[in-house]
């Protein structure tokens, strides 16, 4: 389907508007100017930024899940209020609030792109935690009371899966948030990128933006995210990860 759609495109673009569908030779130039040429700063700005917001995401989202676990008096709180809440604000809302609180910078989109991230973490990590042996669990209570040495010594390492697919859905997601989050508040990224382009009427550009995009997340998903979830997959037992 990739190869029809670019073949499509070489015979189509000699006769649409060069506005509407540029020619594959430009937006190539571009992609890699975005890739490995002056405009690289642009791409690894936003990469660095989509990698911290999703580390913190994780961390915030993990340790609001385990505390209904260590505190089962707050899961009405975290699984009512909290999550809910997060999960109807839209990335536009965060946006635009992220750069009125915040001005324009990094810690602006990392703001936005981690609160729309946290609840994709907390989903994934509460169905792990639903989902463990129970018998493990209870051979664990045989030893300890403490229901933190059972959440970090049995549970925490089941959860790896979980926490894995968490990390490979927010990375994708990040990506779409990211570029909306530069679009109203960066310096520098993906996003002001493809703002500008759109100023300008440069669609060679917002093309070449839109195929970076694709290229590091295909990249990531084939070499980093589906060797990690074919190796916890067979340690675990457990295809969650795939």
């Amino acid at each position: 389907m990739p190869v029809l759609l670019l073949v499509w495109w070489w015979l189509a673009a000699p006769y649409a508007s060069p506005a509407d569908l540029p020619e594959p030779g430009a937006v190539l130039n571009d992609v890699v100017s975005l890739l490995i040429g002056p405009d690289a700063y642009h791409t690894w700005t936003s990469l660095i930024r989509i990698f911290a917001a999703v580390l913190f995401a994780l961390i915030i989202g993990s340790f609001a899940v385990f505390l209904t676990r260590v505190l089962p008096i707050s899961e009405t709180l975290v699984g009512a209020v909290l999550l809910p809440f997060l999960n109807s604000v839209p990335a536009l809302g965060w946006a635009i609030l992220g750069v009125v609180w915040f001005g324009v910078g990094n810690f602006a989109v990392i703001f936005v792109v981690t609160l729309i991230l946290i609840p994709f973490c907390m989903v994934n990590i509460w169905e792990g935690l639903r989902s463990l042996d129970p018998g493990l669990q209870e051979m664990g209570k045989s030893f300890t009371r403490s229901n933190t040495k059972i959440l970090w010594r049995i549970q925490a390492p089941m959860l790896i899966p979980y926490i894995l697919a968490a990390v490979r859905l927010s990375f994708s997601v990040g990506w779409k948030v990211a570029l909306i989050a530069e679009f109203f508040g960066a310096q520098a990224g993906l996003g002001l990128v493809m703002n500008r382009a759109r100023q300008s009427f440069d669609t060679p550009m917002v093309f070449a933006t839109i195929i970076v995009v694709l290229i590091i997340v295909t990249v990531t998903e084939r070499l980093v995210f589906d060797p990690l979830a074919r190796m916890f997959a067979r340690r675990s037992g457990t295809g969650v990860a795939r």
